[in-house]
């Protein structure tokens, strides 16, 4: 924007306000300043003087007053409202200055330095945007150097992100658990000196077995995923005050956290491939710390409960408690399968996350109604059966050539940086493309085409991984970039009807419990896809460990990519059962919208038992 746009823009501004002083003078309220008019109440205007001077005569009844006032409300709405529409108009490509000035303007520099802190740096710089970036991506060289397995390195990669699907868990305890009256201050302090002291750890070598490196990855992320949690109740509280500029807050937000993964992007893959994996989590641990700033100085303006509102809150749960059963029941089976992963054999571990994988479904479709059940039910076994690869990938894309001679021989820079700018360019446009291609699409169209298109995306890593490529000499560098870009695009277009659906399934009364829940068992999902995963590798003895052995064990690696890739496709035959036929703005929830539990099966059989929501 140029500078003499800027100056038309502020001329414009000028005249605007000269127009409202011509209008509050025409009206009979001289002395109230134009800039000032929208914060006047009936009790400021009685003391300006003509509206004095007519109440002293005595020359105006009551009704008259009632009239004055009614008056003045209608010029306050008119122009507030003529504001909002200017400032709804301002948007980052527009007009880039303004629009920075309108969200300074209308939202605390506390609240917009607190989303910099926690969203842009953490949760974006340090976090890669959930479970990557300085903290998470070095974890598999961490574990590579210590010849672990691929199946098992993506378990234990899987167990360390594991706090993102104990989300909902960590609402409930902040709601129901105030410490010293605040709850939220006091576990973003808790977890934030814990993630600091963990990073150190692991920075500083003293996390060097695989337990106690897993252990403090556990650690980061439950800092990452409870400031995340606790900041977003927060700015929806900010947002519903300022609705017309939400949009607006939300592209702040979420822009500086794509602009901190990309620079996470581009600042990890020099410092591994000069520095080693453990300099990141050097680099992290002061921007971890620096979430104490606005947290202690109160930027989330948090006052503490009356006295005899503190302690538990056994009242919380008695008000949803079906909901509140399935949340603690999640975090029970997390918490299971986290244990498990370290003390069982793998046929064990098996047993339990099949037992889990039975039980989470389950419950939905026995307790909650069926609107909100089937949705959450596809979208977990849709995750679920997306079987990852990644362990094997790891040791694949990144072998030496005398571990690996026909291999493709990625270096850590073009591994970290160079996939996953590929990764983001590709979720990038999908999100971009998929807003205006699919807005007039059913569900069940989006999520038949993309699941198709996606075993296609996949699929195109065979001939890769059987050295067609090598043999035809096609740079596996490219055509790798070029299938991620592809295929993170796909999963993006994948993922918004979720995120529409996610918004239309919320009862009124329970939006928040409701979405840490689906939030929740959609990560759960993520998390089974690398166990499967590892064991569908273990099976056919794909178990590479970054040894002279690896290259006869990628002879299989291919098989496994087919499975992975077709598996979701068995969900097409469940989607007419699952997910209405509707399209992403009609609303979901028709009869009892303030019920999670209308209609399902223990409404209908339990009810005089039981109470429901």
């Amino acid at each position: 924007m140029t500078q003499s746009s800027v100056h038309q823009q502020q001329q414009q501004r000028q005249h605007q306000q000269q127009q409202k002083q011509h209008d509050l003078e025409g009206q009979g309220y001289a002395g109230i300043n134009a800039e000032t008019a929208d914060e006047c109440t009936p009790l400021k205007l009685a003391a300006s003087p003509p509206y004095a001077a007519r109440c002293a005569s005595g020359g105006h009844s009551s009704d008259l007053l009632l009239k004055e006032d009614r008056h003045h409300d209608h010029f306050h709405q008119r122009y507030n409202s003529e504001e909002q529409e200017e400032e709804k108009q301002i948007t980052l490509t527009s007009h880039p200055i303004l629009w920075v000035q309108t969200l300074s303007h209308n939202y605390s520099w506390k609240l917009l330095a607190m989303v910099v802190c926690t969203n842009h740096l953490l949760k974006g710089f340090v976090a890669g945007g959930g479970d990557d970036g300085l903290i998470g991506k070095p974890v598999e060289f961490l574990l590579g150097e210590l010849g672990v397995a691929a199946g098992r390195l993506q378990m234990f990669k899987a167990a360390a992100a594991a706090p993102w699907a104990l989300k909902p868990v960590l609402a409930l305890l902040s709601d129901a658990c105030p410490i010293f009256g605040y709850r939220k201050m006091p576990y973003v302090v808790i977890t934030t000196c814990a993630a600091f002291v963990a990073a150190v750890l692991v920075g500083l070598r003293f996390a060097i077995g695989v337990g106690s490196i897993v252990t403090c990855m556990f650690i980061m992320f439950l800092q990452v995923s409870t400031v995340d949690l606790l900041v977003e109740a927060k700015q929806s509280e900010e947002v519903k005050q300022k609705a017309h500029l939400g949009p607006q807050f939300f592209t702040f937000t979420w822009l500086g956290i794509n602009v901190g993964q990309v620079a996470g992007v581009v600042c990890l893959g020099p410092i591994i491939y000069h520095f080693g994996p453990r300099v990141p989590f050097l680099i992290a641990a002061p921007l971890i710390m620096l979430v104490l700033w606005p947290t202690i100085a109160n930027f989330l303006n948090e006052r503490p409960a009356p006295v005899e509102e503190r302690g538990f809150n056994a009242r919380l749960l008695w008000r949803h408690p079906t909901l509140c059963a399935i949340t603690l029941l999640i975090g029970l089976l997390v918490m299971a399968l986290l244990v498990s992963t370290f003390f069982l054999a793998d046929r064990n571990l098996l047993i339990v996350a099949i037992a889990v994988c039975i039980v989470v479904p389950s419950t939905f479709m026995f307790f909650i109604r069926p609107e909100i059940a089937g949705p959450i039910v596809f979208y977990f076994l849709l995750g679920m059966l997306s079987f990852s690869t990644e362990g094997a990938l790891f040791y694949f894309y990144t072998d030496s050539a005398l571990n690996f001679p026909h291999g493709p021989h990625f270096t850590a820079l073009f591994y970290t940086t160079g996939l996953g700018a590929a990764t983001f360019i590709g979720v990038t446009v999908g999100f971009i493309s998929g807003a205006e291609l699919f807005k007039n699409w059913s569900y069940r169209a989006i999520l038949r085409v993309t699941i198709v298109l996606r075993a296609f995306t996949q699929l195109a890593l065979v001939p890769v991984l059987t050295r067609l490529t090598h043999s035809l000499g096609v740079p596996d560098s490219l055509w790798v970039l070029f299938i991620m870009t592809c295929d993170s695009a796909v999963f993006a277009w994948r993922w918004i009807p979720k995120q529409v659906m996610g918004a239309h399934l919320t009862p009124q009364g329970m939006e928040a419990t409701m979405l840490g829940l689906i939030a929740g068992t959609f990560n759960m999902a993520m998390i089974l896809n690398s166990y499967f995963g590892g064991f569908v590798l273990d099976y056919l003895g794909v178990k590479p460990t970054g040894t002279k052995a690896d290259a006869e064990m990628f002879d299989e690696l291919w098989k496994v990519q087919v499975i992975a890739a077709l598996a979701p496709c068995a969900m097409l035959f469940f989607l007419p059962a699952l997910i209405p036929n509707k399209v992403q703005t009609e609303a979901l929830i028709s009869q009892r919208p303030d019920s999670a539990t209308y209609g399902s099966l223990f409404y209908r059989i339990l009810r005089p038992l039981f109470p429901s929501n």
